[in-house]
């Protein structure tokens, strides 16, 4: 009996290693990750630096192998170096060449000054001889590790974790697990950890107001308009004059002035009240508007104001009266949303920020008393009400009687100017008005958009200043997955009873869950929120196979399944690749059917142009643990338990 002695008791949510139902992604500027062809070796050196603490050892590797080969050497740099060429490796995995190059590195340490990074890299040269026999003093090799500093100590411990083997394994074992129970809750990773995924906020964008609606024809009208009404009110006028008595001429002077003022007061008291109207609409409008088509990004749009209404509804205030009172406001800045970014093709994740600015400005301005403030501002004030009715029952009796003097002295050609005055100021009245409000409108309008888009914008900045304040690093994201997979190795080692020692090989494979979310900095491998974690074990008995699913959010783990089987159950093990992105791990066992273990799949989020695609494939299938996992299983597939004997530095074990 090849399979399990003991099968899951708890199964996993999704298949393991499914990418369906990537949610999000973002990728992070960043100049610390990122290197050129021609950039000096400090600066390769120093990138290669980061992209080992961040998980990618293998261009890290081949960063610092330039630095060093263009002159930039030091223990420091050789330190990095070494930790490099081991990291996520064992020793079987290195080839003759880079053992040799390890073995130089040991003879050249005299060469190089007395300092902290020169006994680091000591330390690293003492295990690795005790690692491969050349030393048998392996307390003094760990007493020398112990005596490094904390934070190369925690470096030596975290790359070379598949390299130690024997009693050191187990002392150093307790340490580092005692170690990860801490780092896993370090530099507040649960308060931090949100904003490595969160998606890169689109900057605000000013909306377009309606351009003036007068056209050439309403300036031609208003100008027509008005020359006329000057020409027929000035030859009434020549009229009352030959008169020559004093009544008719004070009338119709004061109704030339009173009328002014009644048409300028006349006129204000109209803009105001269409605006007001104009503002009411939009505010106290029709709340039965048709939702937008299911699944488009006016859809999204609609759903993102429903959620963040409904979230920040005021506690002083029922939902419903908060969501009955803020209804027109909603539509209006939903359509602005929509409309100013539906054909960018940004996903709506990226416009949630300004939509829950937008909802909690709205509660604001509801709890302060000026959501509807545009009603004392387009209100007319009663002096302007007054100013109107005062001048017009004064100009309308004044005009009479300028009119019926101008008919006593030229019947015929008074009538009709007073039609040509009537008939002119109307057109002149209208179209002018027309022209004028229109303008207005469009300035209060800009002025309105240039002051909401100042707000948006500095509330952009403030949020990518937060998010850039509390985003964790690649170091920091790396140390919390490590330290999530020791937790998850020591509670492996005790349920099967296991010492550290007892493990000949383990590897894990880290593959993105169902309805993840993920991101990345520029240059380095994508990081999910949720991980499916396979862990391999190889013993002296078989392998140990547990599976589960990590929530990288919370550091906790949903369901688990365990499978154990002997050396000569692994049938065979292929890698497929249907495409430039998608890696599949096909595990066949000799009693079962094949394991499809889905490593990378592809999807819209290709590499950055500024990144070659080979390295890209290789840096996540790095990152993901795919290559000792496959050695490992490629190596077991091909010689069954003969695999064990073939450790460079490993004596055959007593038969059984």
């Amino acid at each position: 009996m090849s399979e399990d002695s003991e099968t899951s008791t708890t199964k996993v949510s999704a298949e393991a290693g499914s990418t369906a139902g990537i949610v999000a992604g973002a990728v992070h500027n960043s100049t610390v990750y990122v290197s050129t062809p021609t950039d000096p070796p400090i600066r390769k050196y120093e990138v290669g630096r980061n992209l080992l603490d961040g998980g990618a050892p293998g261009q890290a590797r081949d960063l610092i192998r330039d630095a060093i080969a263009h002159g930039f050497d030091s223990a420091e740099v050789r330190f990095h170096w070494v930790l490099a060429l081991l990291s996520k490796r064992s020793y079987r995995d290195l080839n003759a060449q880079e053992r040799d190059q390890l073995e130089q590195t040991s003879k050249d340490l005299h060469t190089f000054p007395e300092n902290e990074w020169k006994l680091a890299l000591s330390a690293v040269c003492t295990l690795l001889d005790a690692t491969a026999g050349r030393n048998s003093n392996t307390a003094a090799a760990l007493d020398e590790l112990f005596a490094t500093q904390p934070n190369q100590r925690d470096k030596i411990m975290r790359h070379l974790d598949l390299v130690l083997t024997g009693g050191m394994k187990d002392r150093l074992w307790s340490e580092a697990r005692d170690a990860a129970k801490k780092a896993q809750v370090s530099n507040g990773r649960f308060d931090r950890v949100w904003a490595y995924f969160h998606p890169l906020p689109v900057k605000p964008r000013p909306r377009d107001v309606a351009q003036v609606s007068s056209t050439d024809r309403d300036k031609v009208w208003g100008f027509l308009g008005a020359a006329v009404f000057v020409l027929a009110v000035g030859y009434l006028g020549w009229l009352v004059l030959q008169r020559a008595t004093p009544l008719p001429v004070i009338s119709y002077l004061l109704s030339l002035l009173a009328g002014y003022v009644a048409a300028r007061n006349a006129l204000e008291w109209r803009y105001r009240t269409l605006r007001l109207r104009a503002k009411e609409k939009v505010y106290f409008g029709l709340t039965d508007r048709r939702r937008a088509p299911e699944g488009g990004f006016a859809d999204k749009v609609d759903q993102s104001f429903d959620r963040y209404f409904n979230k920040y509804a005021p506690q002083e205030k029922t939902r419903q009266e908060w969501l009955a009172a803020t209804t027109g406001i909603r539509n209006e800045l939903r359509d602005e949303i929509a409309e100013t970014y539906r054909e960018s093709r940004i996903p709506i994740s990226r416009v949630n920020w300004l939509i829950a600015y937008l909802v909690l400005d709205v509660r604001k301005r509801w709890r302060a008393g000026t959501l509807f403030d545009f009603q004392r501002q387009y209100r007319t004030t009663p002096a302007t009400k007054a100013w109107c009715s005062l001048t017009l029952i004064v100009a309308i009796p004044a005009a009479v009687i300028a009119a019926v003097a101008a008919f006593q002295t030229s019947p015929l050609p008074a009538v009709v100017a007073m039609l040509a005055a009537v008939l002119s100021g109307r057109t002149a009245a209208q179209r002018g008005f027309h022209i004028v409000a229109e303008r207005r409108r469009y300035a209060e309008g800009h002025l309105e958009q240039e002051q909401a888009f100042e707000e948006r914008l500095a509330a952009y900045h403030r949020w990518e200043q937060k998010l850039n304040s509390i985003r964790p690093d690649e170091d920091e994201m790396e140390t919390w997955l490590n330290s999530d997979k020791t937790v998850l190795l020591d509670k492996t080692l005790r349920h099967y009873r296991l010492a550290w020692r007892d493990i000949i090989a383990h590897s894990f494979l880290q593959t993105p869950a169902a309805g993840t979310k993920r991101a990345r900095f520029q240059g380095c491998p994508w990081r999910y929120s949720k991980y499916d974690i396979r862990l391999f074990l190889v013993t002296l008995d078989g392998v140990r196979e547990v599976s589960t699913e990590l929530n990288f959010e919370t550091g906790s783990y949903n369901g688990e399944e365990r499978s154990n089987y002997r050396f000569d159950a692994v049938s065979s093990v292929h890698v497929a690749t249907t495409s430039t992105l998608k890696y599949t791990l096909e595990l066949t066992l000799s009693n079962g059917p094949t394991r499809n273990i889905r490593v990378t799949e592809p999807d819209e989020q290709q590499p950055t142009p500024e990144e070659h695609i080979d390295s890209f494939i290789a840096l996540n299938l790095e990152t993901a643990g795919f290559t000792p996992t496959l050695h490992i299983l490629e190596g077991i597939a091909a010689e069954g338990k003969n695999w064990i004997h073939h450790h460079p530095h490993r004596k055959p074990p007593a038969d059984h």
